[in-house]
């Protein structure tokens, strides 16, 4: 038996602990265990994995940008031990082939587990893709993406995802409520965007939802937390809630949905810390630099983020801002439960999913340090306090910053989430 020791995150108290584990899975939480090999982790905090519900790896066809392989080992230094994967790569996964072919590209080629998305263009493609983890819909523009059209296909596809007993994640923003013009700023782009979009999209899916589980990517605004339909989840990510319109990163933040205003992140934070949003994730969306080096106009939206979701946020945990319980549930619990997955929490019988984090060190964001393939993240010289480990079903898969173990990701299907 394997034994992780520490002082464990459970049920909302650190308490000391050496967790058993055998077989990948946690088999014993108890003050003293007997095993081999041990990990001895003092008094670092043991926190269950993060689960990332939102990344694009851009494999296939992208992977000048970043790919499986690159992604889920920046991942793994960042703490996240499952990720889920968008469809809209090249070519986009919108039928059975199409999946099944990423399916078959990617085997073997992930250091953390994952799920992919199918993405449905018409409720047609809902039964075809039986082993998609979850279903992803647009319903505006926004990168390789194409969005659902008329209300019958989004409530067809919508029909379909109930009766499939998945979920359907969806990008809200109603490209009616964008504004006519040229975006040539952050705060245009924010503009041309707006939260009214936002709000009027997350509307749009609440009217036409029937009994489909839904969740809600990305919100920027806590009226789009707030207008979510009774029962469905959403998420936010760390790029919305600490940077803005007047940050300083011109097309490097230029995202889908945009960067907001101070007082609408502020707003944001606020029903974060008031439990009005399930789950963080990091939308993590790289491109090189040279894409990024384009006019405003015609750069790419999207920024990289797999890796610095958790040592961003726990600054603020450390402040006594964020309560630690609340991170953990946003992090870790809330999306393996939107997920069917087991994991998420340290409790017998789970996936024995681990980070390790000493509180105490602090060091700074660097492209480097996250291992991102772009080479750049747009929380560069940032405090940050980054995970000492990170333990994959029971296999130390990163120490230190470093990957240890490579390619033993599995793909969480959903007769197994």
């Amino acid at each position: 038996m394997l034994v992780v020791e520490g002082r464990a995150v459970r049920h909302g108290r650190i308490e000391p602990a050496a967790i058993g584990i055998e077989e990948g899975k946690i088999v014993a939480i108890r003050k003293q265990l007997r095993g081999d090999p041990v990990y001895r982790y003092a008094d670092a905090l043991i926190l269950p994995g993060g689960v990332d519900v939102h990344v694009h790896l851009r494999e296939p066809g992208l992977t000048h940008k970043d790919d499986f392989l690159s992604g889920t080992e920046s991942a793994a230094i960042g703490g996240v031990t499952t990720v889920v994967d968008m469809p809209n790569t090249k070519p986009p996964v919108t039928d059975g082939a199409a999946l099944r072919e990423k399916i078959r590209l990617l085997s073997g080629s992930a250091n953390i587990d994952f799920g992919l998305y199918g993405g449905p263009a018409t409720a047609a493609g809902v039964p075809e893709m039986k082993r998609a983890t979850a279903f992803k819909v647009y319903l505006a523009e926004s990168g390789n993406a194409v969005p659902v059209g008329t209300d019958a296909d989004l409530a067809g596809i919508l029909r379909a995802v109930g009766e499939s007993g998945s979920f359907l994640a969806a990008h809200c923003e109603d490209p009616e409520r964008f504004a006519a013009g040229v975006a040539k700023s952050l705060s245009d782009h924010h503009r041309s965007r707006p939260p009214e979009a936002e709000v009027a999209a997350i509307e749009r899916v609440a009217r036409l939802r029937g009994n489909a589980r839904v969740h809600i990517a990305h919100v920027t605004t806590a009226e789009g937390a707030r207008s979510r339909p009774a029962g469905a989840t959403c998420e936010t990510t760390p790029h919305h809630l600490l940077l803005s319109t007047t940050s300083n990163l011109g097309t490097r933040g230029k995202v889908n949905p945009p960067l907001r205003p101070d007082a609408t992140r502020d707003a944001l934070w606020r029903e974060v810390l008031e439990g009005g949003i399930d789950m963080f994730a990091s939308d993590h969306a790289p491109h090189t630099l040279e894409e990024k080096s384009a006019r405003f106009e015609d750069a790419p939206a999207g920024v990289p983020g797999v890796a610095t979701t958790f040592p961003v946020l726990f600054r603020y945990v450390r402040r006594q801002i964020l309560p630690l319980e609340r991170f953990v549930s946003m992090f870790s619990e809330n999306p393996a439960k939107l997920l069917r997955a087991n994991k998420g929490e340290i409790a017998v019988g789970r996936d024995a999913d681990l980070l390790v984090v000493d509180p105490r060190r602090i060091e700074k964001v660097t492209a480097r340090r996250c291992r991102y393939k772009c080479e750049w993240t747009p929380f560069e010289g940032a405090e940050a306090t980054f995970p000492t480990a990170t333990f994959v079903r029971g296999e130390l898969v990163a120490q230190e910053g470093e990957l240890v173990t490579e390619r033993i990701g599995r793909m969480i299907t959903p007769t197994e989430a």
